[in-house]
Order: structure tokens, then C-alpha cells, then sequence
């Protein structure tokens, strides 16, 4: 991070904001998240954790890495590595700024080479105000921004100087697909202004996933459009829902009342 203290409150305070008329991600919903679920996400204002610690299984380069697994995602993908949590809300626990400066602190002294947030991408505000919090107490772990490409520029933005490496999948190539797959709309334009974004800021790493029966043209384009802007590019591969999970999905996309 390169913001002081507070001008890391000062930035959560603005970001804060953002949950009355949210515009966090490409889907621009537009709700007042701060009375309630809505939107897309269907997310309120408060933050809710899946686990944390040290892990060992992240690219090379970024560990041990201290991963923080937030619960609930701005998608809804079919192939979900982590559906229980991020879909379905299981196991989740309530954190305050208070308790995440805390949980931060402690994996900086566990050893961790940086502050890893896995699908933070709604819930930017609550994460600046406990990464304020935290820099109050001697927390300086480089920040990186684990999240599925499908993001805002007025986010991102909002991220400058406090996120030193933003590690975004670069899910897919094609609309149709981006839709059908994750509930998205426009995916393509977002990930390409995302990507730009992010490099104007820092160092990004590009994490492609490649799903099963993916046309080839649809591959090579969305590559091209990686490597044209000078990203570090990795294949992951990337497996289908159960039959059982993807009739779960559906009820999880049926809008809000």
C-alpha cells in the first residue's frame, strides 16, 4: 500500500458511499445496498468472512500468502470452485473493520508475504476500513485484489495506491458465454477497461480460465487482448457444477423481490 493511514480512512470513507447507489462492479446496479441485500450480489453493507491463514497453494511469486476468503461474489458461476461460501452463504461469519484489522495483523506475524482477499470485488468498502484500521497498527503487507474481472472503473479507482497487485480471472472471450455461465452482462468490454485500469495502477497477473469445450477462437481473442497489454498471463482449467449445484445456482439467480 502506498496511502498513509489516513488517507486510507479517507478513501473507505469515500468508498463507503458507494453502497447507497452501488456501482462497486459492471453490473451497476444502482440499489441502496446499506438497507439491506439487493442487487445482483444481493449483498448488504456488512462484511462476512469464510476463513483466513496462511496458504501455500497461490502462484508462485505470491507465497505463503495470507488468503482472507470473503463470503458472497458479484457472480454467479456455474464451475465455482468455492459455491458453498460464495453462492450459497454457508459457514460465514460476521467481521467488523475492528476484527479484520486483527486477523490482518496476525497473518503478518504468521508470515505471510502479503494480504491475499479472494472475491472482494463487493465488499471494497468494508475491506478499506479494516485495511485503515489495521495500517493505524503497524500493518504494512502488500495488498493483492483476487477477483473474476468483472469490474468498475469507479472501483478500481477507488483502489489506487492501496493495491499493489490486482490477480483478475480472465474468464472468457465471448458475451453469450459470460452470460450463460456466470449471469453477466457485457463481460468482454468490462474485463478489457478492468485490465487497462489495473495496469495503469500496478502489477497485475492475469489468471485465464479455460473451460471445458471453449471454442479455440474464443481463447486466442481474449489472450491476444491479455498479452497486447503486457500481462503476466497463467492457464487454469476450470470444471462444471454438478448437476445437483447448477439446479442450486438457478434458484440463486432469480432476482430479489
Amino acid at each position: 500500500m502506498r496511502l498513509s493511514p489516513r488517507e486510507l480512512q479517507l478513501r473507505a470513507a469515500e468508498a463507503r458511499e458507494h453502497y447507497a447507489r452501488c456501482d462497486l462492479c459492471a453490473h451497476d446496479c444502482r440499489v441502496d445496498r446499506t438497507k439491506g441485500p439487493a442487487g445482483v450480489c444481493r449483498e448488504g453493507d456488512g462484511l462476512w468472512l469464510a476463513g483466513a491463514g496462511v496458504h501455500f497453494g497461490e502462484e508462485p511469486q505470491l507465497v505463503p500468502s495470507g488468503m482472507v476468503l470473503i463470503g458472497g461474489c458479484n457472480l454467479a458461476c456455474e464451475y465455482c470452485e468455492t459455491f458453498e461460501f460464495s453462492l450459497q452463504r454457508r459457514g460465514l461469519l460476521r467481521t467488523s473493520e475492528k476484527q479484520l484489522a486483527a486477523l490482518l495483523l496476525d497473518l503478518q506475524e504468521k508470515g505471510a508475504r502479503n494480504a491475499n482477499f479472494v472475491t472482494p470485488t463487493h465488499v471494497l468498502p468494508a475491506l478499506l476500513e479494516g485495511l485503515a484500521v489495521a495500517a493505524e497498527h503497524g500493518f504494512t503487507l502488500p495488498v493483492v485484489w483476487n477477483c473474476g474481472g468483472y469490474e468498475s472503473i469507479e472501483a478500481l479507482r477507488l483502489l489506487d495506491g492501496v493495491v499493489d497487485v490486482y490477480l483478475p480471472d480472465a474468464k472468457y472471450g465471448d458475451d453469450s458465454m459470460a452470460f450463460e455461465l456466470s449471469g453477466c452482462k457485457g463481460y468482454t468490454a468490462a474485463l478489457r477497461q478492468s485490465l487497462t485500469e489495473m495496469h495503469r495502477q500496478t502489477e497485475v497477473i492475469v489468471r485465464h480460465l479455460v473451460l471445458p469445450q471453449t471454442p479455440a477462437d474464443k481463447v486466442m481473442a481474449l489472450e491476444h487482448d491479455v498479452k497486447k497489454s503486457h500481462l503476466a498471463l497463467l492457464i487454469r482449467v476450470r470444471n462444471l457444477l454438478t448437476e445437483a449445484q447448477r439446479a442450486q445456482l438457478a434458484k440463486l439467480r432469480q432476482p430479489s423481490p
